[in-house]
């Protein structure tokens, strides 16, 4: 990545934890008496700790790389109610991507249809349908409910009058982003589960990542610690690893 874009990548960070800069000097202390969380970003090599005094002190003899680990929080925060919300990896690209040219649109109808397709766990990590900008791949040789391959004449069906018409293209997969302290764009991808291993997601990330760069924003890539899948897509694509994430809830 250009020494820019990392530049960016620091100080969206900075406004995003509420610390005044992030140079890539030592770990950053932030306290916040009235958190609800104990949280551990490592951005491009310098880690921010946030949480309450307790938990700075606590965390004074661990270093770095075990902060980032999700048990290390869990066990920190042990008798304060800890829950786990998450640790992921997060990784970054300033590259278009070239992708082959395949219809899209960005009608809700089709976003609701692939996310009534895939598993309520998929659609609640990926949040598609509450992203202000979002794009969906759509299979104009199939036909929703119909099972038919690709290939196969779309399914005709019959209104009141008796008019035929093509039933609407099958979603294939999709991706959209929340702009994250107006430097980032934060991705999300949902592939259906009947097109996973035939490239849709890669080709709806690549739309989306180059959406992103086209309104001057920065691509972040979140993929959860042992969600190889997701890492995979995002090497492909060109993202860079460059940090993590890591958060436990805490009782207030």
């Amino acid at each position: 990545m250009r020494p820019e874009t990392e530049q960016t990548i620091r100080q969206a960070w900075a406004d995003l934890l509420d610390v005044e800069r992030l140079d890539g000097g030592d770990r950053v202390l932030h306290h916040n008496p009235a958190a609800e969380t104990v949280s551990f970003v490592r951005i491009l090599g310098q880690g921010v700790l946030s949480g309450p005094s307790w938990a700075l002190e606590r965390a004074s003899h661990l270093r770095d790389d075990e902060l980032a680990l999700l048990p290390v929080l869990m066990r920190l925060a042990s008798d304060h109610g800890a829950r786990p919300l998450g640790a992921a990896e997060l990784s970054y690209t300033d590259l278009r991507v070239e992708h082959a040219d395949l219809p899209t649109t960005q009608d809700e109808d089709a976003v609701a249809t692939l996310e009534e397709a895939c598993s309520p766990a998929d659609v609640d990590e990926v949040g598609l349908g509450g992203m202000p900008h979002r794009w969906v791949i759509l299979d104009r040789s199939r036909s929703a409910g119909t099972g038919s391959g690709a290939g196969s004449e779309p399914e005709v069906s019959a209104n009141e009058d008796g008019d035929t018409a093509e039933a609407p293209p099958v979603p294939l997969a999709g991706s959209g982003y929340v702009v994250w302290a107006d430097k980032l764009a934060h991705m999300g991808v949902l592939t259906s589960p009947q097109a996973r291993g035939r490239g849709y997601g890669v080709l709806a990330a690549a739309v989306g990542t180059n959406a992103a760069l086209d309104a001057g924003l920065i691509p972040q890539w979140r993929a959860r610690w042992g969600n190889e899948a997701s890492t995979r897509l995002a090497q492909v694509l060109g993202y860079e690893p460059v940090g993590s994430q890591t958060t436990v809830y805490i009782e207030g």
